[in-house]
């Protein structure tokens, strides 16, 4: 089911909402708007959407956790907080409903540091509850059966402890411009810090109100739309922020400090004639040069519009364009997408287009794990080339892809995290970004079509939409899309380790060119990579590409009867490689290894344990060789069909050449993949 949707027009939000509200932020409010004191799920039914994916047998079992008992569909978050301390207090409320055939136990889970004053379970007070290891349960009165509603109630205060850049809660002053600020920072693991919840990728929430109180002049920025700024006793402010957009747990995020307002519109092809919101809140400061934190950053700021409308072109429209994309600075080195207000250090412009590529991959589409990272930041580091090359042209994106390849050659380990890694190997600079960001590069090259690339993505986040996708999901839909096979591209690349360096060895004979790759590999875990490659020939004053299968071993173009002058591996740059050469070998296409038809029929092939060979009669000797023709294993069949073990050989590709012992020996090509 689809949720329903409101459009709001943007001269509404401008003069009806945003604008009132930027008047009265920067006048120190003396009016309230009216609070909305109930809620409504629109996209109570988007989990639904995906075939009930979100609460899977598969994904029950595989957790067998007491928080899956549930499924939580909105959030209200009401907290103090303070722009000098980490400390918070006040009460969250999540109503969730039973999932289980019966729940007798409501668990959620919250860091041990925090004090629990009290709980309630639908307003009913419960005296008696656990805590260990930061999971909190609590035993009910009587047992609810599935499809039962249940609403948590917790009072608590806390004083997290900040751990570095992905601590829960952090505070830190601003070195360039002294401003003090308490920031949220929830990836992967940190949300039990400040707010209790059920840390589940699976279980998006529906909704959520933040309502969050300080000592003026501060200003507090969540996600959503600021809806209220309510003046309070005590020379205190209470705003409060909602979003009716379903968002993963880790997503949902504040910070307070002393902030201006700056807002700005983009307007994407799409949304036409309205446009989209797009809210900046920055230091109220000025640094020694006497400039304030606005004008410094704001020509950074502006191109955000102009991101906007660049990447709704190519992966469709703003996914939260009924609310809005925003900035809440705060001292931390980098950025985090929190849906809808990322909190930005700076605005560089590779780290504005970087966070702003996650409302899409990893907002909108989040990874169904923290195995599957690359998917939110694959993706979000490949939206720095792809907003340069579309801003500013090829040669300056290659140019960034240049560096993130350098990046991703350097350490071993796959892009798929292993299950059970910590926060540094997940978010590993080389791997989980600069790697990752390289081989979707590549996969736009094997795809070999950029409006069906584009496509093949927008159908991803189109079927994936407020849900979690693992790879293999992934590599279905984009598969199945584009009829492009991707199995050994991402078994290969995604959960394969290292990268092939290639010797190009080519010949002409009359008008056929003749090429044969080679290539060794950095990790013997992945012995052999199948993706194509682009070989640029040069005849006649004119330059042709070709997509050579490096599994094909000999391939043949016909090339017309001018000489190739020139043949170049990858001129684009477009593959993650290691040092390469192209050598011209002058007896390539006058010998049995390129003869035009093979009698040989190998199968199956690609192998994995045995082939059979069919197409020669009688006994006969074989031999395993490399590609350049080493020997590498020797046997003897005595009759047509009888199995050849192959079990031990690592995977590769390889020449089987079969000498009968009567006639001519036949050479055909094998491939071996071990899953």
């Amino acid at each position: 089911m689809k949720p329903s949707v409101i459009k709001i027009p943007c001269s509404f939000l401008r003069i009806g909402i945003t604008a009132f509200l930027c008047a009265l932020i920067q006048l120190n409010p003396t009016a309230v708007l009216a609070q909305q004191n109930g809620h409504d799920h629109e996209c109570s039914a988007v989990k639904a959407r995906a075939g009930g994916s979100w609460m899977s047998a598969t994904r029950l079992q595989r957790a067998n956790r007491g928080s899956d008992n549930y499924d939580i569909h909105y959030y209200v978050i009401d907290l103090e907080v303070s722009n000098t301390s980490t400390s918070l207090g006040g009460k969250v409320r999540f109503d969730a409903k039973v999932i289980s055939a019966e729940m007798d136990t409501f668990w959620f889970e919250l860091n041990d540091n925090n004090t629990i004053d009290s709980i309630r379970i639908n307003g009913q007070r419960m005296t008696t509850f656990s805590r260990l290891n930061h999971v909190v349960r609590v035993p009910l009165l009587s047992a609810l059966p599935t499809q039962a509603n249940v609403s948590l109630e917790v009072w608590y205060s806390a004083v997290p402890t900040s751990s570095g850049f992905f601590s829960g809660v952090s505070n830190a002053q601003s070195p360039t411009w002294g401003a003090q600020v308490t920031w949220t920072l929830s990836e992967p693991f940190g949300a039990i810090d400040w707010l209790p919840c059920k840390q589940d990728l699976w279980d998006k929430i529906d909704s959520v109100d933040f309502f969050g109180t300080t000592l003026n002049p501060n200003k507090v920025a969540s996600n959503g739309i600021l809806t209220q700024v309510l003046p309070l006793t005590g020379n205190k402010t209470r705003f409060h922020w909602r979003t009716r957009l379903p968002q993963a747990f880790y997503l949902i995020a504040f910070s307070v400090t002393d902030y201006v307002e700056y807002l700005t519109y983009a307007n994407p092809a799409a949304l036409a004639p309205d446009s989209i919101l797009v809210q900046h809140w920055v230091y109220n400061r000025t640094n020694s040069s006497n400039q304030t934190t606005l004008n410094f950053w704001r020509p950074n700021m502006d191109a955000t519009d102009d991101m906007i409308e660049r990447f709704s072109t190519i992966w469709g429209l703003y996914p939260f364009w009924q609310e809005k994309y925003g900035h809440m600075m705060a001292p931390l080195g980098g950025g985090m997408e929190h849906q809808t207000m990322s909190t930005m250090g700076t605005f560089s412009q590779d780290l504005t287009s970087h966070e702003l590529a996650h409302q899409w991959f990893g907002d909108l589409v989040t990874c169904a794990s923290w195995s599957d990272i690359w998917i939110n930041e694959g993706f979000a580091s490949y939206g720095e080339y792809l907003y340069r090359e579309m801003a500013f042209g090829r040669a300056n994106a290659d140019g960034w892809m240049t560096n993130t390849q350098n990046s991703g050659r350097q350490p071993t380990g796959s892009v798929y995290v292993p299950a059970g890694s910590g926060v540094n190997r997940i978010f590993s600079s080389n791997l989980t970004y600069k790697k990752a960001a390289a081989v979707i590069h590549m996969l736009r090259w094997e795809i070999g079509n950029d409006s069906l690339f584009y496509a093949a993505l927008r159908h991803f986040l189109s079927l994936k939409a407020h849900d979690v996708s693992t790879t293999n999901d992934f590599r279905s839909i984009v598969e199945s899309f584009t009829q492009v096979p991707l199995s050994n591209f991402v078994q290969e690349w995604i959960y394969g380790e290292g990268f092939p360096s290639y010797t190009i060895r080519w010949n002409q004979v009359d008008s056929t060119i003749y090429v044969w790759p080679d290539q060794t590999t950095t990790s013997i875990n992945t012995p052999f990579f199948s993706t194509t490659l682009p070989i640029q020939i040069t005849s006649g004053g004119t330059t042709r590409m070709l997509r050579v299968d490096p599994s094909a071993g000999i391939s043949r173009f016909n090339v017309g009867s001018s000489p190739v002058t020139a043949v170049t591996l990858d001129p684009g740059n477009l593959l993650l490689k290691g040092s390469s050469s192209v050598q011209r070998l002058n007896t390539l296409g006058t010998s049995i290894e390129s003869s035009e038809e093979e009698l040989l029929r190998i199968y199956p092939n690609p192998a994995d344990d045995f082939v059979r060979v069919k197409g020669l009669e009688g006994a006969f000797n074989w031999s395993l060789c490399s590609p350049h023709g080493q020997n590498i294993r020797r046997g003897r069949v005595e009759n047509e069909g009888e199995i050849i073990d192959v079990s031990q050989m690592p995977s590769g590709l390889y020449l089987l050449k079969c000498e009968p012992l009567n006639g001519n020996p036949q050479i055909g090509r094998l491939l071996i993949v071990h899953p």
